[in-house]
Parts: C-alpha cells; structure tokens; sequence
C-alpha cells in the first residue's frame, strides 16, 4: 500500500487540497491582516503577499466582522427570530407600565441602596446593582437593564445547549419559557431581586457545564458569581457546597476544587465584615430563624412541643387551621408581636429565640413538617395558578393590578432615586395586550414538572458518569424549588426563579439522551470476542 501524500484527486481529476497543503495555511492565517497592511503602505513582508497566495490560504484565512456575523446568522437564524420577538415583547411590557413595578419589599432594597445601610430582613446583594445604577436617577434604566438580563439568560441557556450538541431547533425550544412567559417579563420589571439572581447563577451553571474538564480559573469565576448570587439571596448558599460536590464527581483535580469554594466564599466574606461593621456581629441577616418561625406556625402546636418558659412567648393559642398561611405569617398579628411591634423583631436575639423554637417544633412534629413542604412544593405543578392561596401577594404578579405606592412608603428615597415619585402607569393599548397575554402565555407548573422528569431521565441515563452535566443544573432546580418552601412557605415567585436551571436540566438532559442514542462500539464481552475473532485468535471462555 502506498503512503499517503497529502494531497487527493477529485472525480473531475483536479488536484485538492489535503492535509499537507491546509496546515501551513492555518498556521499562517493569523499574519494575514498584517500583510494586507504592508501591501497597502508600499512594502511586503517575507512570504507571499495576499495577492500571491494560494487558493489553499486564501480560504483559511480569517474572515472579517461581517462574514462572522453573516455565519452566525446562517447557523442561528430560528433563535434569532425568537430573540427579536422577546426583545419586542418587553419593548411593549416597557411602554405598557412605565417607569416600572413595585412589590412589597422594593422599598426595603431601594431604602438599603440609598442609605447604604444593610437590611437585618434581606441581603444587600440586589441593592448594590441598584446603587450602579442611581447616578443615571432613572427607574426606566432599572427596568432595562433587568431586561437584557432575562434576554441574557435565554441566550446563555440557547449557547451552554448547542455547545453541548443539541440541535438549535430544540435549544431554542428549550430557550422560550425564559423568553416569552408574561410573568418573567412582569417580574424584570419590577423592583426586585430575583432576575439578577437567575442571570449570575444561571452564568454560573453554564461556565460549569460549559466542559467535562474545567480549569482552575473558570472555576474560580464560577465561584465568584455563586457568592455573589447568595449576596443577591441568602437561599443560595447551600449552592456552594452542591457544586463543590458535583465538582468533587468529575475528578477535576484539587486546583479547581479550591478555587470553587475560596471565591465562592469571598462576595460572602465581604459582605459579612461589612454586616459586623454595622450591626455588631458577622451574619447575611437577622432573618432566617423568624421565616422559619412563620413556617412552623402552619402546624406547630406547643402541647406537643413543650417548650421551655423562654420560649412560650412564641406559642399560638390559635388552632393551625386559622392562622396565616407561611409566607403571611410574620407579617400579620402573630407572637412576635409580643416581643418588638411594627415589625422590629428582626434583631439577633428574638431571631435566634424564633430558630429554637421552629427547630423544636420539627422536632417534635417531623411528619407535619414534611407533609406542609410536600403539600406546598406540589402547587409548583398546577396546571393554572390562581389568587386563593395567597391573594394579598399573588395578585402584584398579575399586570391588571399594578401596585400604588402609598403614603406611607419612603417617599424621600424614592425622590432622592429619581427625581419624581415613579408611580406606576398602565398605558394602552400596551398594558391591555399584555394583560391578555398573560392569561395564556406562561409555563405551567405541569409543563415544569415534565422539565423535571425529562432531567432526572438524564440524569438516571449517564448514573455511570454521575449524572453527567444535567446533574448539577437539575439539583440546582431541586434545591431551590424545595428550599424556599420548608425555610420560608410557598410562592409563584420563588417558582419562577427555577425556571432557567430547570431549561437548563432538561435541555443537557435532552442532549445526553440523544448522545447516547447513537450508534456506538459495542461495549463489554461481545466486544472483546468480536475483536478476537477479527484478529483470527482463540476466544477464551469467560
């Protein structure tokens, strides 16, 4: 057999080009652009000019901005078009209720990001992004940028998938929840903390996933972006030790190990030096035990906590049944009311008495903990959402009741923000489309379910390689989809926030599926016997 000479002969008979002639062209191309500009000044370096090369060289050499452009347009051409109908979708959410909406808690954030003073109720995480942005004195900035960070999530999610071979067809299939769900589009415009939590963690998951092998220093920025996502909310610390585990599976060495938990722990170290600063004593908040607290209070019943005489205080007289449901709670008539009105027992001391006492509660009672988690992480997969569970709150999802800011808001802080109170409009026929719109268009909790299942078929499929890169995004999902629920109580909100990890899960899921779908070498025995036979040797028996 003759050896191969680099170069092959077409059906026409013409020469084409082969390995040996491709090689020194690519290694060339990078000096292409310096020629161009030698010719053009008079002179020419060594080698042949631009006009002297060969077809070979020509054809590698690196094509400019707008050829790029044009080849990314060719291969993504359907996302494209989903794209530019999400962008006009919030250009009409942007138009319809200007400058922007307001929830219960934007004027705690918006207070900590004038004040500069930490809140003991909520991490300081989001109100570090709002102060970027005050010298602009514009709410309509606000509103913007949070938009390009839900765009910004469709498009990591679209790019993490069809880096991992999915088809584009079906990453932008997975893309469209993000995209288009009308209340997606109404949380970016509001006030509130939660899209700049989806965009850095969901960044984070994709430098993750990004390879089977990471380095060192993605790694670290992926750390980085999780300490800064548990800043923006405390429910993300526990994320730290998942990708440190799910890090720890892929053997990826001790370096990039290290460098995931020490910048992880830096935003966090940061902020609790900051915190002790202000309010004596290095912690996030002064809040987790008092969520806690409401949570209990959905079953907890002191006959059979017996709880000691200091903390009897925080006994409900009142059956389960009538009290408020986890969420409002605290925020009614409660106990705690006893120890600091208006709200002012977010302090350390009642905040550690509330954390004894709900931790005695589970204790005494685990099996109605457990059923109150699993009941109100089971309204995450209703097919329609409705106001009856929660009606005070649920309906500032809905843009057919945009909140009025009252006269007992920071009225100051918001003028010291922008110039203007920023009370919210609804403008037709913008705001009367998008009420319409949000009828029919958002995924329902069913649909999120099927996510879930799709990922954990992925996850199961590839348990050889634990779980490949849809395990980490789908535990993500998991956490804190049930998270929230048994620390805090039930919220459409805190279900939305899962939705760009759960794309995220199912999509690699998809992809591994259809990975290991392919035809591949046989595997184990039969290998082994095939290739003995092949080579004319004995097959032994095993």
């Amino acid at each position: 057999m003759s050896e191969p000479t680099g170069e092959a002969v077409g059906a026409s008979g013409t020469r084409q080009a082969g390995p040996a002639d491709t090689a020194p062209a690519a290694a060339g191309s990078p000096g292409d652009s310096g020629a161009d500009q030698a010719s053009q000044n008079g002179t020419h370096r060594d080698g042949p000019s631009p006009s002297q090369a060969s077809p070979s060289q020509a054809s590698t050499a690196r094509p400019g901005l707008r050829e790029r452009a044009a080849g990314l347009a060719r291969r993504h051409w359907l996302f494209a078009l989903v794209l530019a109908g999400a962008v006009a979708l919030r250009a009409v959410v942007m138009l319809g209720f200007p400058p922007i909406i307001w929830f219960h808690d934007s004027y705690s954030y918006l207070q900590t990001a004038v004040s500069h003073h930490s809140s003991s109720v909520r991490p300081a995480g989001y109100p570090l992004f709002l102060l970027v942005l005050k010298p602009l004195h514009s709410f309509v900035v606000v509103a913007l940028a949070q938009h390009l960070m839900g765009l910004g999530v469709g498009v990591a999610i679209y790019a993490l998938l069809r880096k991992r071979g999915l088809p584009a067809w079906a990453a932008t299939l997975v893309a469209l929840p993000v995209l288009y769900d009308a209340y997606q589009v109404q949380l970016e415009q509001m006030v509130m903390s939660d899209v700049l939590f989806m965009l850095v963690l969901t960044l984070a998951l994709v430098i993750l996933c990004w390879r089977d092998k990471i380095g060192p220093v993605a790694a670290a920025v992926a750390g980085l972006l999780i300490g800064y996502a548990t800043v923006i909310r405390s429910v993300g610390l526990p994320l730290i030790v998942l990708a440190a585990v799910c890090l720890l599976v892929r053997r990826p060495g001790w370096r990039p190990l290290v460098a995931l938990v020490v910048a992880a722990l830096i935003p966090i170290g940061i902020y609790e030096a900051g915190y002790k600063s202000q309010h004596g004593q290095y912690a996030m908040t002064q809040s987790s035990g008092i969520f806690l607290y409401g949570r209990v209070q959905t079953f907890a019943t002191c006959p059979a906590i017996k709880p000691p005489p200091s903390l009897r205080v925080l006994c409900d007289p009142r059956p389960p049944a009538e009290r408020p449901i986890a969420t409002e709670y605290i925020w009614a008539n409660n106990p705690l009311d006893k120890l600091a009105p208006h709200y002012g027992f977010f302090t350390p001391q009642i905040n550690s008495l509330a954390q004894q006492y709900a931790e005695r509660a589970i204790l005494a009672q685990p099996f109605s903990y457990l059923r109150v988690v699993a009941r109100d992480t089971l309204r995450s997969f209703f097919w329609t959402r409705t106001l009856a569970y929660d009606p005070k709150t649920d309906v500032s999802y809905l843009f057919a009741h945009p909140s009025y800011i009252g006269s007992y808001r920071p009225w100051h802080d918001l003028h010291l923000y922008q110039p203007g109170l920023g009370q919210t409009r609804s403008v037709e026929p913008f705001s009367g489309f998008l009420i319409g719109y949000q009828r029919y268009v958002y995924l329902r909790g069913t649909l999120l379910g099927l996510i879930l299942l799709l990922g954990l078929v992925g996850v199961v499929a590839r348990w050889r390689r634990w779980g490949g890169a849809a395990l980490l995004p789908w535990l993500v999902t998991v956490m804190l989809l049930v998270g929230p629920v048994a620390t805090s109580g039930f919220s459409y909100r805190y279900e939305l926030a899962v939705v760009p990890f759960a794309c995220l899960a199912g999509g690699l899921a998809a992809a591994q599926l259809r990975g290991s779908g392919r035809a591949r070498p046989a595997l184990g025995w039969p290998a082994k016997v095939s290739g003995k036979l092949r080579r004319g040797r004995p097959v032994e028996q095993e």
